[in-house]
């Protein structure tokens, strides 16, 4: 008893047979070999993170831990586009036209998430440039206060009266550090 699709199957050449086993190879390969790099890089990331924390003090060593996340999940995400469009060219799809509409909506989002990108920029320079830490004394913004989390995103401030304010860290134009010493 034959169905449509047996036919179907039966009916493609032993060519075309060769042919797609060659193509999924070659996404096999793009895959294997992207799970390396990312593998690879992530390692060596958390090498380095592993190697300065040795001798850095506990505020200095979650400043560490954030960047090298960053860096990581920087890595992951640009492993992952690679891969979707080396796929997409070894199946034929013209991956110029989707790299000219990202283009286009990469710069649609950048003006309309301007604040958001402000703000993880300015939290990776408090965090390079060691600002401020969690525990310090400071005044952010005109509110004073002890600072709980500093993150990319914001800081989160504890004022006088038990007042919680979430600073975002594009809004961060002067810092006081009154725990400095």
């Amino acid at each position: 008893m034959d169905t449509p699709l047996l036919d179907a199957v039966r009916s493609i050449s032993v060519r075309d047979w060769v042919a797609l086993g060659q193509v999924l190879l070659r996404i096999a390969l793009i895959v294997v070999a992207a799970w390396a790099v990312s593998l690879v890089g992530n390692r060596m990331f958390r090498m380095v993170i592993a190697r300065l924390l040795r001798t850095a003090s506990e505020d200095r060593a979650d400043r560490l831990e954030t960047l090298g996340r960053v860096f990581g999940n920087g890595l992951s995400v640009v492993v992952a586009l690679l891969v979707g469009m080396l796929i997409l060219d070894v199946l034929g799809i013209s991956v110029a036209p989707i790299l000219a509409t990202a283009g286009v909506v990469g710069i649609a989002v950048g003006f309309g998430a301007q604040s958001l990108i402000k703000d993880y920029f300015s939290g990776f320079f408090l965090l390079v440039d060691d600002q401020l830490r969690q525990g310090d004394i400071v005044q952010i913004a005109g509110i004073d206060g002890g600072v709980e989390k500093v993150t990319l995103r914001y800081v989160r401030l504890r004022d006088y009266e038990g007042n919680v304010h979430f600073v975002p860290n594009g809004q961060i134009g002067i810092v006081t550090n009154r725990s400095r010493d």
